[in-house]
Formats: C-alpha cells, structure tokens, sequence
C-alpha cells in the first residue's frame, strides 16, 4: 500500500489515501495530512498496521497525484552526492553534505508538466532517491536514523543550469533560488512506499530516460554520504519533522554537461527499484 496525496476536484484540495490494488482509499476523515498519517506509522506500514475498512474507495484513474508532501514541510536536496556527477560538474567530491531546499510552490506531482520559463533556455533533469521522515529528528546519530524513516520517494531535481552561477565580488556562488526554485519545476512522488517494503535503501538501482532514450543508470550504494549519515547531519542544524522529505542526489548522466535540455514535449520517467516511477512532460511557459 502506497501513501498518496490526491484529489478529485482537479483544482488542488489534496488529501491522504491509500493506493491499494490499482483504488485509492480515502484516508481524509482519518488523517488531515501526509504528516498525521507518518506520525501514526512513523516507521513504515504494510497490511498488517493498517485497515482499508470503512475507507472510501475510487479508481486510481480518477484521481489527480499531487507531490506527496503536506505544503507546510520542507523538501531538502543534497547536493553532489555522487563522485561520477560531481566529476562530470567539474566539482570536487564534497567533504561534508551540501543542502538546500526548495519552496512548496516549486513542485508538483506524477503525471504533471514540468514548466520550462521563459527565463531559461537550458533546464536539465536530475532523477533521485528521496527519503521520508516519519518521526522528529533532531540531533539524531546516524546508528539510529533510521528508525526516523517512514518511507521513500522519488524527487526529479530540475535545474536550470543557465541560472545556476552568479558574481558575488570575486567570487563565483551558486544560486539556489533562481537554478533549483522555479514554480513548478520539480516532480515528487508518484506516492511514498513505506520503510518496510523497501528494506535497504543503499542497494536500489536508479534510472532516468528522456524520450524513452537511457540518461542515468545508476545504483544508490554509488552515494558518498548515505542515508543515515545525511540525517546526522541535517539534524544536527534543523529539527526534522514527520512528512519532511530529503532528496538523496543525483547520479552521473544529468543532461546539462552534454548539452541535452529540456523542451516542449519532452517525457521525463525516474524509476527507482521498490519504490515506483515518477513520469512527467515538459511544457514551456513564455
């Protein structure tokens, strides 16, 4: 059973459900959000935890996917977490998780179109394993992150790479802002597969095509810090709440070191073994 986020109106109002044998279960008079259902099962669910009884059910096919995060959470990304991409950026491995976040208004769900603004030419895909917090983690030893993991997801990091630099003085810094946050320009989800039915995270393999065409093939034992590690890390700055997601990084294959970018018409698919496919279009927006 995967945790989704849904709605039937197709103007927004997302609640909870539950996707079970090709229905989604309605979890809206249980829980409020993504959140309240984590902190009931703030290690993972299966059949056993969680009873369908009385839920109200439709056809998967009628509903819209939205990202599987509530709008008061934060999604955090780390950066350069794979030597091979770091490599291909022309970037030296990093020494300690480099962070960042993006801002709600940044993503959207399964089967959504990524918008490609008119102020940039050159967005490019980044396909991730994501993980889900399922219980307040603050100042958490790796030995025991993961018993702060609900579940995992899938993050599609869309970059904007002709924003992703600016002149500070002397020096030359990223911006985060304008290269990672653009409305609507970040794929999560299709759903959040519970901690259970997942096992080892560090052993997945990962996949990203353009267009049907192989770009990333890759495997999440690749990353330089793993799960747990980054966990320590970030919560010893933030206090992590349940329904917080943190994208793992990219792998090697992104499309903006070999000049290949988004356009209109495009299908993206970032498929991460045990967890599912998230598949989106591109659209511009000028």
């Amino acid at each position: 059973m995967e945790l989704v986020r849904f709605s039937t109106s197709g103007n927004g109002g997302f609640r909870p459900g539950l996707l079970h044998d090709g229905s989604i279960h309605d979890l809206g008079a249980r829980f409020k959000t993504v959140a309240d259902f984590l902190c009931k099962h703030p290690q993972g669910w299966g059949e056993q935890s969680v009873s369908l009884q009385g839920l109200a059910a439709r056809p998967a096919s009628m509903a819209q996917l939205g990202p599987p995060i509530d709008e008061n959470r934060v999604l955090y990304l780390i950066a350069a977490n794979y030597k091979a991409h770091a490599q291909e950026a022309g970037l030296d491995v990093p020494e300690q998780p480099v962070i960042f976040s993006k801002p709600y208004t940044a993503l959207l769900g399964h089967n959504e179109a990524i918008e490609l603004p008119a102020i940039s030419q050159k967005m490019d895909y980044e396909g991730e394993l994501a993980v889900v917090i399922g219980k307040t983690a603050k100042s958490v030893p790796a030995a025991r992150a993961a018993e702060h993991v609900a579940g995992y997801t899938i993050v599609n990091d869309v970059t904007a790479r002709d924003l992703q630099w600016t002149q500070l003085g002397k020096y030359r810094i990223v911006d985060w802002l304008s290269s990672k946050s653009l409305d609507r320009s970040t794929p999560v989800g299709p759903w959040i597969v519970s901690a259970q039915a997942v096992g080892n995270p560090h052993r997945l393999a990962l996949k990203t095509t353009l267009n049907g065409r192989l770009m990333q093939d890759a495997d999440t034992s690749m990353m330089v810090f793993p799960i747990w590690q980054i966990i320590e890390y970030l919560s010893a700055r933030v206090t992590l709440r349940p329904g917080d997601i943190i994208a793992t990084g990219t792998p090697f294959g992104v499309g903006g070191f070999r000049e290949v970018f988004l356009k209109e018409g495009d299908v993206l698919s970032v498929e991460v073994e045990r967890v599912g496919r998230l598949q989106n279009s591109a659209r511009a927006v000028r």
